[in-house]
């Protein structure tokens, strides 16, 4: 493979510089002072850099941001832990899938309070 000549000029950089200075110029006025600078670039190079400066610009990950309101998924299908069904019921301990199921259920519900309501509500209704 051939090596590249060495003019010892970024054009691409010289293109940036040129940008950060003048953000309203065109791309063929970019090329012309360029040419004036004696580094030969076309009006179709200027557009690809500016074009990938721009991109190069974002930041952050993809996907949604953190802390939105989406459906988590569930903890104990992750695990392979068994559903809190087959669980101890005649133990005064709490298990971990319980209170992985309870906190579902409060955020499900949209707090606390509303699902102490529901569950006063449902045990009057299993009585």
């Amino acid at each position: 493979m051939a090596k590249k000549k060495s003019s010892g000029v970024n054009k691409s950089q010289a293109i940036r510089d040129y940008y950060a200075a003048n953000p309203t110029a065109k791309p063929m006025e970019v090329a012309d002072a360029m040419k004036a600078q004696g580094i030969d670039v076309n009006a179709q190079f200027v557009s690809t850099v500016k074009s990938n400066s721009k991109k190069s610009k974002k930041t952050g990950r993809r996907g949604r941001p953190p802390g939105s309101t989406a459906k988590k998924s569930s903890v104990a299908k992750k695990a392979g832990r068994p559903p809190a069904s087959k669980a101890k019921a005649n133990s005064d301990e709490v298990s971990l899938d319980s209170l992985i199921n309870a906190k579902r259920l409060v955020e499900e519900m949209g707090g606390v309070e509303n699902a102490r309501n529901a569950l006063s509500v449902l045990e009057q209704l299993m009585d």
